[in-house]
């Protein structure tokens, strides 16, 4: 709950953990100096420039802050959607979320080198439709760079699936895969 409500410190100490040595073993390419990090967008457009930053945004600051990578805040998005938190049966699908979600990013050459790593940041994921379309679009723009999602929390429907609260998932060992009904689904 307190990433939900970015406690600053909260994040902070994230970001330290992650930059730590026990964080860059669980999760060696997914971050670094040539890395760029990408916030996914929250569930509605910012109305303007000026109100708050994002819970994610702000984890990504502080990412970068501890050198995990650079800060590209290239996605957006365009339209609201239902926060997946609080659907309850009637989540976005991945499609949704791609529909609604755009790139603005400098042309290649210019401040970022397509065959490079890019690593897309969510602070919780439920079935994964956000950041697997979020991946899709940044994949669709940068067809030679590596791209992966990552996402601080997992939610969890039933207690007995998670044996710690801690229990980090290694680079690698996550996975979405977009079903045939363009539902998702994320393990663990």
């Amino acid at each position: 709950m307190d990433l939900k409500f970015s406690d600053p410190e909260r994040i902070r100490n994230i970001a330290s953990w992650m930059a730590s040595d026990h964080g860059r073993d669980l999760f060696p390419t997914y971050f670094g100096s040539g890395v760029v990090l990408v916030p996914a967008p929250g569930h509605a457009p910012r109305a303007k420039e000026g109100e708050p930053r994002s819970t994610t945004i702000e984890l990504v600051r502080s990412m970068e802050s501890v050198g995990l990578g650079r800060r590209r805040e290239w996605l957006h998005r365009l339209e609201k959607v239902p926060k997946s938190a609080w659907s309850r049966g009637d989540r976005p699908t991945e499609e949704r979320h791609h529909t609604t979600i755009v790139l603005s990013a400098p042309p290649p050459g210019l401040g970022f080198d397509p065959v490079g790593r890019i690593t897309v940041v969510d602070d919780v994921i439920t079935s994964g439709a956000t950041l697997h379309a979020c991946v899709r679009r940044m994949e669709e723009a940068f067809p030679s760079a590596q791209v992966a999602g990552f996402a601080v929390v997992r939610t969890i429907s039933d207690v007995t699936q998670l044996p710690k609260a801690f229990d980090p998932v290694p680079e690698g060992q996550g996975h979405i895969v977009l079903n045939a009904d363009g539902s998702t689904q994320r393990t663990p």
